[in-house]
């Protein structure tokens, strides 16, 4: 029996064979290389790490507790995943609209969602302060949205420096650009438009003041899930945040080509994430895009928002019609701009010019008649492109607003429901504005008497 235990000890030591020995030899020449070709290969990887590691104290400063998870459930905390139920669902003629609201034992969540005909899903979240959270001394929670695939890169326009980045590899630690759209691509399957976390205090309704110092660095992670984007925000009263996603199965835009969209002098990655992101100065709310208070309105503030009335963005995102994301952003933005009709008929100019209320004492909630023709030339095109459902109601209304200013003599330039000191005469390119509108509305309604509405204008 042989209790050498593995170890036979009349065995002749054997001779090494000369690729062991050239391995011995040059085994650090060959380490080397290998380490060469892996950060060759890695490089992109790389230089994510580098620049993680210049923002980890800010990365690690930002971590709260988790308050919202997607596509997970802990106890009585909110997550990102579909409902069973939504309290609001409207049916239109190219997807379906739907509104929740969501009330958990430590925060609220207001959800709007839009799943087109074509699949691509519409997600727009709200964070409103709630003082239990506050009386829980909690200052800084986060957001999770995560999306399950194991890769994925991002895009987006750095206005600072005037240039284009491309995250190559969207790895655990690796932070997220501030104030500005990303597009990310998931395993060449999932394309995701998203509009971080910012930070925004009602002034008046229609006005906000958006707040970058609680609009906090993100940073993706990596786990056997997926990947997780983290967006951390901080509790203060008064303050709410304000998301959205728009996702899809097929490219959402294109950012290889470089070629311009037909009729315009943009590329579709221009249009999307330089002219509609953060850093053009435009601000996707809610209940349609918002810009800057110009100088000599109030409430002016460098960092005050208020719903826009020219509707520019939207010019542009329903011109770009060989654009899967634009055509679906556009309905989207006019959809919601379309529910903001007031109860008289037309849409409010929020803020309060200076020289209007000095002069004629027209204070902020009035009507701009020219304004208005404009964005209701808009909701027509709109309807035209996307289905009437939607749309109808609010062409309507501010087609027999004009009705009703008619029927009171000479059209003014401004209307306020609570009426005005003195009345500025319409202009000739307001009441050119308004015809071109009626006889719009009157082809896609049906309804001739706008077109007789029109004729009275001139």
């Amino acid at each position: 029996m042989n209790n050498d235990y593995g170890y036979n000890n009349n065995d002749k030591p054997r001779r090494s064979g000369k690729f062991q020995e050239w391995m011995i030899k040059y085994n650090k020449i060959l380490w080397a290389l290998l380490i060469l070709f892996a950060m060759y290969t890695g490089r992109g990887s790389f230089s994510n790490l580098i620049h993680t590691f210049r923002d980890w104290d800010e990365i690690q400063a930002a971590k709260g507790d988790v308050i919202l998870q997607q596509h997970l459930f802990i106890r009585d905390r909110l997550y990102l995943e579909d409902p069973a139920e939504y309290s609001d669902v409207i049916q239109l003629e190219n997807g379906t609209y739907s509104h929740n609201v969501r009330v958990g034992s430590d925060i609220t969540l207001d959800q709007e969602k839009f799943v087109f005909d074509n699949g691509d899903t519409y997600r727009h979240i709200t964070l409103p302060y709630v003082e239990t959270v506050s009386i829980m001394d909690i200052d800084t929670l986060k957001m999770i949205t995560r999306f399950r695939y194991d890769k994925g890169d991002a895009y987006y326009y750095d206005a600072e420096k005037d240039k284009w980045e491309h995250i190559g590899r969207l790895r655990g630690g690796t932070a997220l650009p501030q104030n500005t759209l990303m597009y990310m691509t998931f395993n060449d399957e999932h394309y995701v438009l998203i509009d971080q976390l910012y930070a925004y205090e009602e002034e008046d309704e229609g006005v906000y003041t958006a707040n970058s110092e609680l609009t906090h660095l993100s940073h993706s992670n990596i786990r056997g899930s997926g990947v997780e984007i983290l967006q951390p925000f901080s509790i203060r009263e008064g303050m709410e945040y304000q998301s959205w996603t728009l996702e899809s199965s097929e490219p959402l835009i294109d950012v290889e080509s470089g070629e311009v969209l037909p009729g315009m002098d943009v590329t579709e990655k221009e249009l999307i994430l330089k002219d509609l992101g953060l850093g053009n100065g435009v601000r996707w709310l809610s209940d349609a895009f918002y810009e800057p208070v110009p100088e000599g309105y109030t409430p002016y503030g460098e960092d005050n928002y208020y719903r826009s009335d020219n509707a520019q963005q939207l010019d542009l995102l329903l011109e770009a019609q060989d654009s899967r994301a634009a055509q679906e952003l556009a309905f989207l933005n006019a959809y919601k701009m379309a529910q903001n009709v007031s109860e008289n008929g037309y849409f409010e100019t929020p803020i309060q010019n200076s020289q209007l209320y000095g002069d004629y004492g027209i204070r902020y909630g009035y009507a701009d008649l020219k304004a208005n023709a404009q964005i209701g030339q808009k909701l027509v095109t709109a309807a035209k492109a996307f289905g009437k459902d939607g749309f109808e109601e609010a062409i309507r209304s501010l087609a027999d607003f004009y009705r009703q200013r008619l029927s009171e003599g000479a059209l003014p330039e401004y209307w306020h429901y609570k009426g005005e000191i003195k009345t500025v005469p319409a202009s000739a390119d307001t009441k050119k504005e308004i015809a071109a509108f009626l006889n719009a509305a009157a082809e896609l309604l049906g309804d001739s008497s706008y077109k007789a509405l029109a004729e009275l204008v001139k």
